[in-house]
């Protein structure tokens, strides 16, 4: 079997919590041939812990030497855009962790540099590549439970005031937005790509209830699908009760997960009621292996690449998760409902996730 050489950058946080385990556990058919970090102590560390490996401060230097076919993008959000795009120049594939971007415009300069290099840049989205995700889509897409008619994704979640620390969190320059995206992004993709149908519209609220921070802390949406069907949102880090709920009420049957970080196949359960009443708990899936979803991510992506086919959630299809999005937060901007394909050029909402932001923080900061 042909190995992928597979350069990481960056070693903290989720890089090195699950990307660079998941990288040195698919040994078989990848090879680790570099770190790339700005700390050197953290790079050392790395390079120790996951090592044989060599450890770069430079991008640049990186790629001129190694010639990685994929690139890990492992990085506070900000820089996701420039490393993306220098390493599909580099002739490398590119695996970055979400969001993306942090605009419609700087996800379609990542898909211009895609067409232009012929490149792939995909985004990180684990919950579907989680216990049970897969099978669940399959099911509904087949309309084994027939049309999907409700959704819901709630990510209640707790961030004490200690978590923004971090220099870079919490900041529109950096992080591009809050719970919604940074916490929420994943059950969010998650009920978009079960739904089996574009969403349409969405009305919302983005607040900043009770952190100190520039992001927003908490959003509630409901969504209509091109089918008709409806969803409700909500994204906060301010639950003492911390859970990830999402649900999918079909013709047939209702398919519930109740989990926090990383769905398992045994957290999905699916129920549906019998012409008698009596309520039916449905065994729908074969037992498996718990599954490490950026490896199985991972390796779903060094399958396409060694058959030189495109890959999945390429910057095109990330790009609808990220304008919906968007949407939400101009929503709550403008105080009525938004459109799918109504941000186009010229809206100050297609150069930046949450235009409004800025302008809500600093007016929040005055009341203070």
């Amino acid at each position: 079997m042909k190995r992928a050489r597979i350069a990481v950058v960056g070693a903290g946080g989720i890089g090195a919590a699950a990307h660079l385990p998941a990288v040195t556990a698919l040994a078989d058919e990848a090879e680790l041939v570099a770190i790339v970090d700005l700390d050197p102590a953290r790079l050392a560390d790395a390079v120790q812990t996951f090592g044989p490996t060599r450890g770069y401060a430079d991008l640049g230097e990186m790629l001129a030497a190694e010639r990685p076919d994929i690139t890990v993008i492992a990085t506070p959000p900000h820089l996701h855009e420039p490393l993306s795009i220098q390493a599909m120049e580099a002739g490398s594939w590119v695996f970055c962790e979400k969001p993306l971007t942090g605009s419609l415009a700087s996800a379609d300069r990542i898909r211009e540099a895609e067409q232009r290099t012929g490149q792939w840049c995909v985004t990180v989205s684990q919950f579907r590549y989680s216990g049970g995700s897969r099978q669940v889509r399959d099911a509904l897409a087949a309309g084994t439970w027939g049309r999907p008619l409700l959704g819901v994704a709630h990510t209640s979640w707790y961030r004490g005031p200690d978590y923004w620390d971090a220099a870079w969190r919490g900041k529109f320059r950096t992080e591009f937005a809050g719970a919604t995206t940074s916490q929420a992004h994943h059950a969010i993709d998650l009920l978009l790509w079960l739904m089996d149908s574009p969403w349409e519209q969405v009305a919302a609220y983005a607040d900043t209830l009770s952190r100190p921070i520039e992001v927003e802390d908490a959003s509630v949406a409901s969504v209509r699908f091109r089918s008709g069907a409806l969803a409700t949102m909500l994204s906060t880090v301010l639950s003492h009760n911390q859970e990830t709920r999402l649900q999918v009420m079909a013709e047939d049957a209702t398919v519930d997960l109740h989990t926090l970080y990383m769905p398992l196949l045994d957290e999905w359960s699916v129920r549906r009621t019998d012409a008698d009443g009596t309520r039916v708990v449905e065994d729908w899936a074969e037992p498996e292996e718990p599954v490490q979803a950026h490896r199985a991510q991972l390796a779903n992506i060094l399958a396409h690449w060694r058959e030189g086919r495109q890959p999945e959630l390429t910057c095109a299809e990330a790009r609808e998760t990220l304008e919906f999005l968007t949407a939400l937060y101009k929503s709550s901007a403008v105080g009525a409902p938004v459109t799918r394909g109504e941000i186009a050029a010229g809206d100050p909402f297609y150069e930046a996730l949450d235009a409004a932001g800025p302008a809500r923080a600093e007016a929040k900061h005055a009341l203070r």
